[in-house]
């Protein structure tokens, strides 16, 4: 089997062993696990692994050939290698990030535009992997070990939600020591984000827009029940087992747990799994509803989702988009930048420029925060933020943890599992 490009590195280290040493001379040290290789390594590429060390992904496959030919050790190639540190010779910017899925391909294309120009005219490399935030966090494991220097990770970091940049000990450690600031260059933010309170008070987290969770509601399954405008609502016994809810969306749902945490305590988070009729992807509820006599009797009365979704909504689909009365609960598409790369800025900027708030606000429905953009209405789109002083505390990420183990707590009790 010929060694290519789109291979898992599990793949190819277990069809070929000996190029576990070109891997860990181009500093994914924590090959040498077999475990960590198995796991971390099924959902890397060859070509995002060449990606995230500042390697063309031929380049690396070069060095894996050698080996297998048994040519040279494969790390004769290798020039400045050190922890987290780009393998060229050359300058490289790197932009990791997880995003929301619906704007990875738009958000990448700015980045596609702007890298050149910038690389042209500085002579520094831009190396960027944008990932769909449903994946998760395990592919970039090996890119940032437990205990980081900030040379150790992106230049530039992008994430939706909560959970990595405010509950990951390497974060918060990095965070604390001084490793962040916000290179945006905006004086403020535009009046959607001034309104909810968005900018950080410490200027070292750049929220560039959000991902607000609204509600589908399916008059056909309603009933002579009125249209719900609240989470107070939805949070009723007459919904029991009638919400579907992104709990596959790590993002979206951490902003679901705090808000209903928050406003309705434990009762709150209880009363959340009670109601849940299924996980159901956004997109699968609005392709699912059918307009007639011939819906089904049974599903979810009322959906959970990014706004986002509500423009797939035909004009003869059954369901109803509502932004809550009481506000949309909001997950953050943040961004860090390195405090000791000045020569990020430009970049910074671009990526936080109008050109990519239009892509959030215009492609994504998700709201953007640039001082320019007027796109959302800070009267008409109300959120609920958690605030600066729950973000920042120690307890936030046993916060989520306790909230979470209640969520599913419950839903083992109405399984009948113990």
């Amino acid at each position: 089997m010929s060694i290519h490009k789109n291979m898992t590195l599990f793949e190819l280290t277990e069809l070929y062993p000996e190029t576990i040493d070109v891997l860990v001379a181009s500093g994914f040290r924590r090959m040498t696990d077999p475990a960590l290789r198995e796991r971390f390594g099924s959902s890397i590429t060859v070509e995002a692994a060449a990606h995230a060390r500042g390697l063309e992904p031929d380049e690396l496959l070069a060095r894996f050939q050698a080996v297998v030919n048994g040519a040279a050790d494969g790390t004769d190639a290798v020039v400045g290698v050190g922890p987290g540190r780009a393998l060229s010779a050359k300058r490289t910017i790197r932009v990791m990030g997880l995003v929301p899925c619906p704007i990875r391909v738009p958000m990448t294309n700015v980045l596609d535009s702007f890298s050149e120009k910038f690389t042209a005219e500085t002579g520094i490399t831009v190396d960027y992997n944008l990932q769909a935030a449903y994946t998760g966090t395990d592919w970039m494991e090996e890119d940032i070990p437990a205990a980081p220097s900030p040379e150790e990770v992106p230049e530039i970091f992008l994430s939706a939600g909560f959970r990595l940049f405010f509950t990951d000990p390497r974060f918060l450690s990095l965070r604390k020591n001084g490793a962040f600031a916000d290179r945006t260059g905006w004086k403020d933010l535009n009046e959607f984000g001034v309104a909810n309170g968005l900018a950080d008070p410490e200027g070292k987290y750049s929220v560039i827009g959000v991902v607000p969770a609204v509600f589908m509601v399916n008059r056909d399954l309603l009933g002579d029940r009125p249209v719900p405008r609240t989470w107070r609502e939805i949070l009723t016994p007459e919904y029991e087992n009638s919400l579907a809810l992104p709990v596959g969306d790590f993002d979206l749902f951490d902003s679901l747990l705090l808000g209903v945490r928050r406003n309705f305590g434990d009762a709150g988070i209880e009363r959340l799994a009670r109601n849940m009729f299924q996980q159901m992807h956004p997109a699968q509820m609005v392709a699912g509803a059918k307009p007639g006599p011939a819906q089904v009797s049974t599903g979810p009365v009322i959906t959970v989702m990014p706004y986002f979704f509500t423009r797939t909504i035909t004009e003869d689909s059954p369901l109803i988009p509502v932004w809550p009365e009481d506000g949309a609960l909001a997950a953050p598409i943040l961004m860090i930048s390195r405090a000791d790369r000045p020569e990020i800025t430009p970049l910074v900027e671009e990526v936080s420029g109008l050109s990519m708030s239009r892509v959030l606000s215009r492609m994504g429905l998700f709201p953007s925060t640039h001082p320019e953009n007027d796109d959302f209405d800070a009267e008409k789109h109300i959120l609920q933020w958690p605030g600066w002083d729950l973000l920042l505390s120690p307890e936030l990420p046993q916060l989520l943890s306790d909230a979470e183990a209640l969520f599913q707590r419950v839903l083992r009790e109405r399984q009948g599992v113990s």
